[in-house]
């Protein structure tokens, strides 16, 4: 079926939406609201909206739209790109849709599913899931959706969420948005493959309500879509070729493709999601491993070999290279403290950061594989660090987050002298087989660049965010021009200029080393068929 209806919700009036009215007064007592983690500049808004549930926000868009003003959508505003900050018009924040909704078993699909509001937090998604505590559903449901969630807590097993992003503040919608991935990205794929149904709100006001497998393109590649009047829109998917590797470059297009992944990783230029339904997975015993090595090539060499080796079903790769450990030795210098782990070996010239299944009962056919395949890279599994107790397994992911935040803190020390520095940090991905060839090429570009770099991130999808910290604005300008270099040489390798943190509105530019002017052409012909005044999420994807 590649035909669907919208239907139009029963409207609140948007007078009576909570509002702010006026820039000054918006910058004056929701500055916060201004900004993502991206630290872009916000430009005048006049409005912004805090509806209450997914009727508000229908009669906020509805209004907008009559009036021809722009709408900025805002999540946890955790974004790396400057996705949710406003350039003009409206910014409407959905964080009061925060409600999980339900607890199922799908019977077909053989597995439990959680639908929730766009704005539940990462966070305490896992934390219910986990501990299988819901007090508020539990409040408002009775019935069929009562003995389903009972059903679940009784049920000796235990369950999780695949996707881990770093930031687990973001919000469920905006992870669903930027189709977000993370660590486990390498064993279980990003949100995209998790997601089982999404509500969203169109640019009319309308709600389209998507389950996954039901609505896909004809052979022709088209989707029809009528309003609640009748009137048809006709929307053909873009016929352009999509990187064999992790990518959140542009909208995502595919042959025979369902309606819903038109919407995952669209950056809020399609649609504005306000409802999920995402799949769990039974949980498994796992062990934590940071292997430490003596060198960034014999960490390249033992991911190629981990990754063929058939027997290992690796929940990630992580990588530190050389200058990454530097930095957290220097860190654990100055504060022993600081990240409550043992002193990182003098001689450790890089390490990767692994996890496995592991059982205390069984005779650990995963350890044994792991231990032959690190011997034979001259690596010894003697010289690691390793946790099953959850306790010290978060303490592990603690250590891995604070490379990115203490590149933050020496660059906010350096904007005190040069107030517009930033980091230059590539998002870049290719596949497999040039893992190599694309770290080869950040090293001895790097290296011979007198810049302070260091790099870290997911290996197992040759996915590194190779950080440039300049000390001037020169030494800036400078890494501005080498991250081009380096997008060029990605695409070139048949990879894409952002893996996981989407395009949003700094990276337009590097889009079009991806994309050619008609495989734009076609992007915006998707959004323009269900946004014809363009008045969603200005500026994210296109320039």
């Amino acid at each position: 079926m590649h035909e669907i209806t919208s239907r139009t919700a029963v409207p609140a009036d948007y007078q009576g939406v909570r509002r702010s009215e006026g820039f000054a007064q918006i910058k004056s007592e929701f500055p916060h609201y201004l900004s993502d983690e991206s630290k872009l500049s916000a430009g005048t808004v006049d409005y912004l909206f805090f509806p209450a549930n997914e009727s508000e926000l229908c009669a906020v868009v509805k209004a907008m739209g009559q009036r021809g003003v722009k709408l900025t959508i805002a999540g946890a505003r955790t974004g790396l790109v400057g996705g949710c900050v406003p350039m003009q018009g409206a910014l409407i924040t959905l964080e009061r849709l925060n409600r999980i909704l339900d607890v199922r078993y799908h019977d077909h699909a053989e597995e439990w599913r959680i639908r929730a509001e766009c704005a539940v937090p990462l966070s305490e998604l896992n934390h219910c899931i986990t501990t299988k505590s819901f007090p508020d559903l539990e409040r408002r449901i009775d019935g069929e959706e009562q003995e389903a969630l009972t059903r679940f807590k009784q049920d000796p097993a235990a369950y999780f969420y695949p996707p881990d992003p770093t930031e687990m503040s973001a919000s469920l919608g905006g992870t669903v948005a930027t189709n977000a991935s993370g660590a486990r990205t390498y064993r279980y794929g990003p949100t995209r493959d998790w997601v089982r149904g999404i509500r969203v709100v169109l640019a009319n006001g309308e709600i389209l309500s998507i389950p996954r497998g039901k609505y896909f393109a004809s052979p022709r590649g088209k989707f029809v879509i009528y309003d609640a009047g009748g009137k048809a829109s006709e929307l053909t998917v873009a016929d352009y070729p999509v990187p064999r590797t992790k990518s959140t470059s542009g909208l995502f297009t595919a042959t025979h493709m369902d309606l819903i992944d038109l919407f995952i990783g669209s950056e809020g230029t399609l649609g504005i999601i306000t409802a999920v339904e995402v799949g769990l997975l039974p949980s498994e015993p796992k062990i934590s491993i940071i292997l430490f090595l003596d060198a960034d090539e014999q960490a390249i060499t033992l991911t190629e070999r981990l990754r063929e080796n058939s027997r290992l079903s690796l929940d990630f790769m992580e990588f530190y290279s050389r200058h990454a450990l530097d930095l957290l030795r220097q860190r654990q210098r100055d504060d022993p403290q600081t990240m409550g782990m043992p002193p990182i070996p003098e001689k450790a010239g890089a390490a990767l950061f692994i996890e496995t299944c592991f059982g205390p009962t069984d005779d650990a056919p995963e350890l044994d594989a792991l231990n032959a395949v690190v011997e034979s890279v001259g690596a010894d599994l003697d010289h690691s660090w390793a946790a099953y107790e959850p306790e010290e397994m978060k303490q592990f992911k603690h250590f891995r987050h604070m490379l990115p935040e203490t590149v933050s803190a020496i660059i906010a020390s350096r904007k005190k002298e040069h107030p517009d520095l930033h980091r230059v940090s590539a998002d870049l991905a290719v596949p497999d087989e040039h893992l190599r060839d694309m770290w080869q090429e950040y090293q001895s570009t790097l290296d011979s660049s007198s810049l302070q770099w260091l790099a870290y991130g997911h290996i197992g999808n040759n996915h590194l965010h190779v950080n440039v910290l300049p000390r001037d604005m020169q030494e800036l300008e400078k890494a501005l021009g080498l991250y081009g270099h380096f997008a060029r040489q990605a695409v070139g390798f048949g990879g894409a200029v952002s893996a996981e943190h989407g395009i949003g509105k700094i990276k337009n530019k590097f889009l079009r080393i991806m994309f050619d002017d008609e495989q734009i052409a076609q992007m915006r012909a998707m959004k323009k068929a269900l946004d014809p005044q363009g008045l969603l999420s200005p500026g994210n994807i296109f320039s």
